[in-house]
């Protein structure tokens, strides 16, 4: 069977593409050697490196390697593979002298690499074993990439002394702890006009992995496939961000836009962007002849400033149905059909509130696009099952406080639960929301586009103060990976879940149980369930009486009034 290797860029990264027809003796060592499918190009593929190559000759001596096409030049061209010592575009640290593996050590069967920082982390990458992956869990600070499929470990003394210990290695990570910055000099990002809109500029970069993660964290960023390069707005802003970016690494902005070209008005609209992104992905799912319902969709719930979330519910819901009806005019599709494709879909097993989510979508489309009066009288709608939301007591989240180190999870959590947040207004919170002389945070936007007051806990305003001079953040109270960047919704879960764990609670909860909390507790204290429903940005009450059901202290609190007025009885014998 005839084996064909080439170069091929495959998630930013350069890689081995493997290419034979379908064998299963062959797919079983491939992944011996660690590689994976990609279905994009229809291939095995392995990390470009100079080992990766060595190990697929040894399995395959007569590979044939596909040379490229004559006169094709690219910018991101790397040497022959067999001479190559990249891996992810980036130098390895394999031949590092300090760290020289022997044949018989667990880093040589691990097949340890040392990959180059990614922000605050060391990167590296090891063959599975189980007893080590289970060490190497238990260490704080060491986290598994799922894209990449590396390891993470916060560049801290005591952390590469824990991973070094359960690698049975010394050196492996250079002492280039968090407060210093990764330097690529000589490196250069190009900016060059975009060749159809003014108002954006194509942008260049390294092939480079801890570039290319920082180009993507930028605000409106997209990517062209065409050009094979990122689009950002044209503006001074979007320029100065970029300078900031990525100055502490000595990475060259070089501009090849002509006098002029950015202006402060080419500012992009982030909605009519995600609009624009939805709309042609939509496209590209259906045939031409159904663009004009998708687009009258889409337009409409833009008109009407529908939020993006929404705007991509309604939209897949919508699709979906014009999908299951071979792409027919909505128009011709009658009631009768409408109603029994509901209900098929809830004998496959949909839940109702994906049902609701359709639902809606239909009546949208109906009743907003199509102009049909009368659609929603006729439009059943599934039953929703009333759950009660899990809530924790006030000495389980005490429990739960106390067992975390860290003062920014531990503050995150706090904060939470203190001021009865959801996870998107925790890590958005901004300096500026937070009002210390009237011991009040603003909540700007939040669900609903809906801004709100609610309270700042006094017994955490010496933390938050401490915990700004420690971190000195400037925009977002909670940052991310990189600075300027708000901390993600995942990774506060994340938080939660590690100290659920490790306080020993077997109660399942998440930080949306806190506010759960936070509303049952606040209930059980008195609170008028009114002043409950405006800390927690409830549009109707009725969201906020559901606390009524599971408010235990608060109605065992009732008393009846009979119990009342027998004892007043009983009173008055007595005297």
């Amino acid at each position: 069977m005839t084996i064909t290797i080439r170069k091929i860029e495959h998630r930013g990264a350069i890689r081995i593409g493997i290419f034979f027809e379908k064998n299963y003796a062959i797919q079983q060592q491939l992944k011996g050697i660690g590689a994976t499918y990609s279905k994009t190009f229809t291939c095995w593929y392995i990390d470009y490196n100079k080992a990766a190559y060595q190990q697929l000759k040894t399995l395959f001596p007569d590979l044939q390697i596909q040379q490229p096409v004559a006169g094709e030049t690219s910018s991101r061209d790397l040497p022959p593979i067999a001479k190559s010592e990249h891996q992810l575009g980036l130098q390895s640290s394999v031949n590092n002298p300090e760290h020289i593996t022997k044949k018989d050590s667990l880093a040589h069967k691990l097949r340890l690499e040392l990959l180059p920082n990614l922000g605050k982390y060391w990167v590296f990458k090891i063959r599975y074993v189980q007893s080590v992956v289970n060490q190497l869990k238990l260490v704080k600070g060491v986290y598994w990439h799922s894209s990449y499929k590396v390891y993470m470990a916060i560049r801290n003394p005591k952390v590469k002394e824990a991973v070094e210990r359960i690698l049975e290695v010394t050196n492996f990570f250079p002492e280039n702890y968090l407060e210093k910055e990764v330097v690529f000099e000589g490196k250069s990002i190009v900016l060059r006009p975009h060749q159809e809109d003014v108002k954006w500029m194509e942008v260049y970069v390294p092939d480079i992995l801890v570039i290319r993660e920082k180009v993507k964290r930028l605000s409106m960023v997209r990517y062209s496939k065409v050009r094979s390069c990122y689009l950002l707005p044209a503006t001074p802003q979007v320029y100065e961000a970029l300078v900031l970016h990525f100055e502490p690494n000595r990475i060259l902005i070089t501009s090849e836009l002509p006098e002029g070209y950015l202006h402060k008005r080419n500012v992009v609209n982030r909605k009519q962007l995600d609009l624009s992104q939805t709309k042609s992905r939509l496209f590209e799912q259906v045939p031409e002849a159904a663009h004009g319902y998708v687009s009258g969709m889409v337009d409409m719930l833009l008109a009407l400033n529908y939020s993006s979330s929404t705007l991509r519910t309604y939209s897949h819901s919508f699709l979906q149905f014009l999908r299951d009806h071979q792409y027919r005019d909505p128009k011709e599709i009658s009631y009768e059909e409408t109603v029994r494709y509901l209900s098929g879909l809830m004998e496959r097993g949909l839940s109702a509130a994906s049902g609701h989510s359709m639902v809606n979508a239909l009546l949208f489309y109906y009743q907003q696009v199509l102009h049909i009066p009368g659609y929603e009288l006729k439009l059943p709608r599934p039953k929703k099952e009333k759950k009660l939301p899990s809530v924790l007591t006030m000495e389980e989240c005490l429990q739960i406080f106390r067992v975390v180190d860290n003062p920014k999870h531990k503050l995150l959590l706090l904060i939470g639960y203190g001021a009865g947040l959801r996870v998107s207004e925790i890590v958005t919170l901004e300096w500026r929301d937070i009002l210390f002389a009237e011991h009040k945070i603003h909540i700007r936007n939040a669900k609903g586009k809906k801004d709100r007051m609610v309270m700042l806990p006094y017994s955490i305003v010496s933390s938050l103060e401490y915990y700004r001079k420690l971190y000195q953040t400037q925009k977002y109270v909670f940052e991310g990976q990189f600075a300027g960047e708000p901390y993600s919704a995942g990774s506060v879960q994340a938080v939660m879940r590690d100290a659920l764990k490790k306080s020993g609670l077997e109660k399942k909860a998440t930080v949306h149980t806190l506010r759960h909390s936070f509303a049952t507790h606040l209930l059980e204290n008195g609170t008028d369930i009114r002043y409950i429903q405006q800390f927690l940005g409830h549009s109707s009450i009725k969201t906020t009486t559901i606390y009524t059901h599971i408010s235990a202290n608060a109605v065992n609190k009732i008393v009846s009034p009979l119990d009342r007025l027998a004892d007043e009885s009983y009173k008055k014998k007595l005297d």
